[in-house]
């Protein structure tokens, strides 16, 4: 049985009232990136505390930390170019890779406190023209945050983002195949594949079938519209999750409706969102 999941702040920045819906909603996985309106990254002591009392509360449990490590991060250290925030809806760190890299060790000892072997990261804001020597750039710049990862024991899954210089899984592949360790491997998501302009399902999946460690998901309807109820778009789920289920996908599925329909509401959004993958599942 695939295993679900969800980002917690896209029920809620209030980290409880989050909790406490996703346990009534019957998933047993969360997704950590943003609570009570902070990057996990800067949370204090106490409030790191406060979550970890929580989530042992609601007897849930942590697929991986979604971290913003090298997301508004320049690849080149001589860019000197403001990183500007691309959305109101995504809280995120800033800085150069020296404090990316002092988040990034902040966020392996996260992962020991919230009992997780995974970590999010990021291929870099792209505020570049893609060249011939990208890929090696980020190779080489993966290469101290990977021997980190190695040392604590934690894989960290590399997410295809638009706004950075890996959109799509086929990108995010060719990192992981030249970097080869078992510590790294692609956070696929199929949403952020569409935006970037390729066919998700079969097209993109099978450039990172066999280099999965976790999967977000999301739907839209067109380029030009926001995110409609995961399902409901055009990304063929159906035929993505029963691949998944033929391949016996063993990492955790976290859905991250990115709902912007006020009127609506968060919480609302991501109940039919998994009532909808769940039919899908029993289709399957």
């Amino acid at each position: 049985m695939l295993k679900l999941g969800i980002i917690t702040d896209q029920v809620s920045m209030d980290f409880e009232k989050a909790l406490k819906t996703i346990k009534e909603y019957g998933l047993e996985y969360i997704e950590i990136h943003a609570l009570w309106d902070k990057n996990i990254e800067e949370l204090t002591d106490d409030e790191i505390s406060s979550a970890k009392k929580l989530i042992t509360k609601y007897g849930l449990k942590v697929s991986n930390i979604g971290s913003t490590c090298f997301l508004q991060c320049h690849l080149r250290d001589n860019n000197e170019t403001e990183i500007k925030s691309f959305s109101d809806h995504f809280i995120t760190i800033f800085g150069d890779y020296k404090q990316h890299l002092d988040y990034f060790k902040h966020c392996i000892e996260l992962c020991e406190i919230f009992e997780t072997d995974k970590l999010r990261i990021f291929g870099f804001r792209k505020l570049e023209p893609f060249t011939d020597d990208t890929i090696d750039l980020i190779v080489e710049k993966f290469k101290k945050p990977v021997e980190i990862a190695k040392k604590a024991g934690i894989t960290l899954v590399l997410e295809n983002c638009p706004w950075t210089y890996l959109p799509n899984g086929a990108l995010v592949s060719k990192v992981i195949n030249k970097i080869k360790s078992i510590y790294l491997r692609a956070l696929w998501d199929p949403g952020n594949a569409y935006v970037s302009g390729v066919e998700p399902y079969p097209d993109d999946y099978l450039n990172v079938k066999d280099l999965l460690g976790h999967i977000h998901m999301k739907d839209f309807k067109s380029l030009k519209k926001d995110t409609v109820i995961i399902g409901q778009g055009d990304i063929n789920y159906q035929g993505l999750l029963s691949s998944l289920a033929k391949s016996n996908f063993q990492h955790v599925l976290s859905l991250e409706p990115e709902n912007k329909d006020k009127i609506m509401g968060d919480v609302k959004s991501c109940r039919q969102c998994i009532i909808e993958v769940r039919d899908i599942l029993k289709r399957i």
